[in-house]
């Protein structure tokens, strides 16, 4: 859970820095926005239907061993 809200905080601060007045990466920009966006809703989609997320496998693992 910890990781999916670092991952929307580090969105958010993607967002911030495209909207600024910099224009001269903002098309590097959008490439890094586009990739942030799938990384969100893959990590989504992976806890609707798996149930959990890779932070809870890892330490599921390391509770195990």
């Amino acid at each position: 859970m910890k990781s999916t809200w670092t991952k929307v905080l580090l969105l958010s601060l993607l967002l911030i820095a495209i909207l600024a007045p910099f224009a001269g990466l903002a098309p590097l920009m959008l490439i890094v926005l586009v990739a942030g966006v799938c990384s969100i809703v893959g990590s989504i989609v992976q806890v609707l239907i798996f149930g959990e997320t890779q932070d809870d496998q890892a330490n599921t693992q390391k509770r195990k061993s």
